[in-house]
């Protein structure tokens, strides 16, 4: 019986060590693949909007800073696992603005094995694990959230003296010159050079003739009411190179009481450093003032608007017109009075959509942050 139990009670270890250790292993190595994937996303997300620097510090910074908290918070097996050493901005083959995070349970980088707890009967002594990720600061080409509003894209102007009016087509001297975001070289609004640059807009009524100008606040005719989509979204993705129908002057009023009442929502808000300082993620999941806008081809709507004829549109509003869609970039909603609204042009929280056509990053302002490995 001694002999029987002996050998029974080896075989127990065995399976013991196979069950609790192997268990232990995988519950590691599972939480390792946590911690290095939220460390990789929350190093994209304050690459993409805190440190857009081409190559940020991989010691120092809020890049590094936010990945050794996020880590440290996502311990495995009831220990910190991060080190300096397992950070870096490599990509693989295809990804940009990468955020790479290793965590070590193997005893390498300053760090502990697993411990083991009936392996030492099989000569098992130790159980290294470790995790990789890498994430990348895509750039974005949709949002399904856009506000029923858009503005032109930026254009060379060659009036002498500049006057800050689109005028290519419609008669006149010097015409002033367009080059779209996916041009090449890219034109219109630059990313980051147009960041947090203060715009001032006003509605511009549709049935009109006044001139095209930088703050020209176009309604447009989006699936929803148009107060719906002020409020919300309406969860439809709105891309690049997509032609939305423009609305009617009606609008006009609805705009005003719109954009003063999402200010409302957060009227402490305020844009620091390139940045909304704001109660989100707490209150909100962004802030309320931050908005997405439509950025479209001024020299194709010109051009339409001269001649009178809207044949290139795929869909028009009820106005009988229709903007192309070339960029989609963040608005700061810095203040409402009288009808005019200032803001700061920001980053928005985008998507990759991949039946659209995508810009560089040096035009997209809609960070995309995506696992890649």
């Amino acid at each position: 019986m001694i002999v029987q139990a002996a050998i029974t009670m080896l075989v127990l270890l065995g399976l013991s060590a196979f069950v609790v250790d192997h268990g232990v292993l995988w519950l590691g190595r599972e939480q390792a693949q946590n911690a290095a994937d939220a460390g990789a996303i929350a190093g994209a997300i304050a690459r993409a909007y805190d440190d857009i620097d081409a190559a940020p510090s991989a010691s120092t910074g809020i890049v590094h800073d936010t990945v050794t908290e996020v880590v440290r918070r996502n311990p495995v097996w009831f220990n910190e696992a991060f080190t300096t050493s397992g950070l870096s901005y490599a990509c693989p083959p295809g990804a940009d603005r990468c955020v790479k995070v290793d965590v070590f349970r193997d005893g390498t980088s300053g760090s502990a094995t697993l411990p083991v707890f009936f392996g030492p009967v099989l000569g098992i002594t130790s159980q290294p694990v470790r995790a990789t990720a890498t994430a990348q600061v895509a750039a974005g080409n949709g949002t399904t959230c856009l506000k029923p509003w858009a503005i032109p894209d930026k254009w060379i102007e060659r009036s002498v003296p500049a006057d800050d009016n689109f005028k290519k087509h419609a008669a006149g001297p010097n015409p002033d010159d367009y080059r779209p975001p996916t041009a090449n070289p890219p034109g219109g609004y630059a990313f980051p050079d147009d960041l947090g640059q203060l715009v001032t807009l006003s509605f511009a009524h549709p049935e009109a003739s006044e001139p095209i100008t930088a703050g020209f606040l176009l309604p447009l005719d989006l699936p929803g009411t148009y107060e719906q989509n002020i409020a919300g979204c309406n969860g439809q993705m709105a891309t690049f190179d997509q032609t939305i129908g423009v609305g009617t002057s009606a609008e006009e009023a609805a705009t005003n009481a719109g954009f003063q009442a999402l200010f409302d929502l957060e009227p402490a808000a305020s844009w620091v450093n390139n940045n909304v300082n704001s109660c989100a993620p707490v209150c909100a999941p962004i802030s309320p003032r931050l908005v997405a806008l439509a950025v479209f081809d001024v020299e194709q709507y010109e051009f339409m608007r001269a001649t009178g004829n809207w044949a290139a549109c795929a869909v028009t509003g009820p106005s009988g017109q229709c903007v192309k869609v070339v960029n989609i970039v963040g608005l700061f909603i810095e203040d409402v009075a009288g009808g005019v609204i200032t803001g700061r042009l920001a980053r928005y929280p985008g998507r990759v959509w991949t039946d659209s056509p995508t810009l560089t990053s040096l035009s997209s302002f809609l960070p995309a942050i995506t696992l890649v490995r």
